[in-house]
Order: structure tokens, then C-alpha cells, then sequence
């Protein structure tokens, strides 16, 4: 199901895509999903959304969601005054699917050209910069996948025996947002779907999967997804200190 809130003309030229459709399985929180915690007076999936909200160039959003929580999401738009959301739609059983859904949803109303953030529900410590930098990226080079430097030592063992270390001079970690033109990574999602492909890790992992360029931009340290109950906590400790000015460069 697609709920589409609110007009959508052909000037919306930027779209954040965010899917917020996990049960959090990881963090062993029995009352509500991972993305609905409250971290810092309100829920994660809203911290996420204010960036996109606040952001200038931003012109709407789409929510992928459990179906169960529509209408709890709904009260917490109207509840934070989050009003750039045009399109919930249900999740998919895997990110990929509910990636698939989101961008469907924001195609039937808007050209192949429109440039998509894709992004994490439960990555609330992006930045305006950062997201002004996706924009510009896609705009010079047509994608932009935010990574950050791999600073430990990196070992091959498939077994107990370390085998190998491998040199992290050009090692990263692939992150959110990650941002392309609509028709592009459209299309690859329906080429997926049609070779029975349904659990790809993210949208690097499928540009990649059929041989499109991807672009590298650097993310901020703190970009932190929140998976299990370890990262909830960090989470919380960043907030602090970033509210408290002790950290800088985040």
C-alpha cells in the first residue's frame, strides 16, 4: 500500500527515500522497533527525518514503514511538524524490497532525472553538509555513496586462522545516504527483482551487482547506523557530546 500525502508537482527535484521498515531484531527491544527508541527527546527515525525537512534543497519525502506503524508514523509527523513527506508506502520483508517500493512510489509522480537520497531511518547522525554533498555529487557525476575510512587492522581468516592482512589504505566502509537519479537505480532495482535477486545488501551493492560507476564521498565519523543495543548507546553518548560541544567534526 502507497498513502500519498499532500501535492506533488514536477519541481520536486530532490527526494529523500528513507526505509524505516525493520523490526530491529538485533536489539532486543520488546516494545517498539528500533527506529521509534527515543534517543534525545524523540524518536531516531525523527532525528533522521528533521535533516531532510531542514534541508533546503530537499523538496520532498518517502517513508518506507511497517504496515503496522503508518499511523503511528502519521502522529509523529504532524506531532514534529515533519511536512515534506508526500509518500508512505509499506515495506518490503528485506531492505531491498522496501528501497524497491519507496522509489516506485516516487516514480509515478516524478521524471527519471530526479535526484533520490537513499538513506537509513536509523542513521540520525547525518549532517546539512553531508547532504548537500550527495546532491552536488549525483549532479556532477550521477551517484554518491557516502563511506568512511576503515582505520582498524584488517584480517582475511575464514577460519580461526588469520591468513592474510590486508592493506586498508583504500579500504572503506560503504554508507548512507546514497544518492543516484531516479530512472537509474529504478531500472536496476527491476532488473533485480526480475532475476529473483531480493536481499541485496544496499543501492552501491546493486549498481555494482550490473556494472554502473559509483561515486565515494567521505561521510562524517559519526554517521553511525543503529542495529544493535552497543549502537544504541553510542548513539546516545554522540548526542551528548555534540549538544555539549565536546566533540567537534562530527
Amino acid at each position: 500500500m502507497t498513502e500519498q500525502l499532500g501535492p506533488v508537482t514536477e519541481d520536486s527535484r530532490v527526494v529523500a527515500v528513507v526505509f524505516a521498515g525493520g523490526i530491529g531484531s538485533r536489539m532486543s527491544s520488546r516494545a517498539l522497533p528500533k527506529q521509534f527508541l527515543e534517543v534525545h527527546g524523540r524518536p531516531i527515525l525523527l532525528h533522521t527525518l528533521e535533516h531532510f525537512e531542514a534541508h533546503p534543497d530537499v523538496d520532498a519525502i518517502a517513508i518506507a514503514i511497517l504496515p503496522d506503524y503508518r499511523e503511528h508514523l502519521k502522529r509523529l509527523l504532524r506531532l514534529y511538524e515533519i511536512s515534506k513527506v508526500r509518500w508512505i508506502v509499506d515495506g518490503g520483508k528485506t531492505g531491498q524490497l522496501s528501497r524497491h517500493r519507496a522509489l516506485a512510489a516516487v516514480a509515478a509522480d516524478l521524471p527519471d532525472d530526479t535526484i533520490v537520497i537513499v538513506h537509513d531511518g536509523v542513521r540520525p547522525l547525518i549532517n546539512a553538509d553531508l547532504i548537500s554533498y550527495n546532491i552536488e555529487t549525483v549532479r556532477e557525476f550521477g551517484s554518491a555513496i557516502t563511506c568512511k575510512k576503515f582505520s582498524e587492522t584488517i584480517v582475511s581468516s575464514p577460519t580461526h586462522e588469520i591468513n592474510a592482512v590486508i592493506p586498508r589504505d583504500d579500504v572503506y566502509t560503504a554508507q548512507a545516504p546514497q544518492s543516484f537519479r531516479l530512472g537509474e537505480i529504478l531500472q536496476l532495482h527491476e532488473r533485480a527483482a526480475a532475476d529473483g535477486e531480493i536481499d541485496i545488501v544496499d543501492s552501491c551493492s546493486l549498481m555494482l551487482r550490473y556494472d554502473h560507476p559509483v561515486r565515494r564521498i567521505d561521510g562524517p565519523p559519526a554517521n553511525i547506523k543503529i542495529t544493535t543495543a552497543e549502537d544504541y548507546y553510542v548513539c546516545r553518548a554522540l548526542f551528548e557530546q555534540i549538544e555539549n560541544r565536546q566533540i567537534t567534526g562530527l
